[in-house]
C-alpha cells in the first residue's frame, strides 16, 4: 500500500488543502483532504485551486501558523 499526498492552492482566497490517496492495495479507499492544519475535511469543490508542490505547501502553512499566532 502506497500512500500519495497532492496539495492544492487557491489563488483568490489562499486556501490550502492536502488530499491523501491509497492505492495499491485491494481496499478502495476514498480520498481524504485535509486543511493548512492538518485536521480532516469534507471533500471540497477543488474549483480554482491548482496543484502545488509540498515545499510550497509547508512554506504557506508555517505562514498562515505565524498570522494566526501574532494577532
Amino acid at each position: 500500500m502506497t500512500t500519495t499526498y497532492t496539495y492544492y492552492k487557491n489563488s483568490n482566497t489562499g486556501e490550502i488543502l492536502m488530499k491523501q490517496h491509497f492505492s495499491d492495495t485491494s481496499i478502495k479507499f476514498p480520498d481524504y483532504f485535509y486543511d493548512w492544519n492538518k485536521k480532516s475535511i469534507d471533500t471540497p469543490d477543488l474549483t480554482g485551486f491548482v496543484e502545488i508542490s509540498e515545499k510550497t505547501f509547508n512554506r504557506e502553512a508555517k505562514l498562515k501558523a505565524r498570522s494566526l499566532n501574532c494577532v
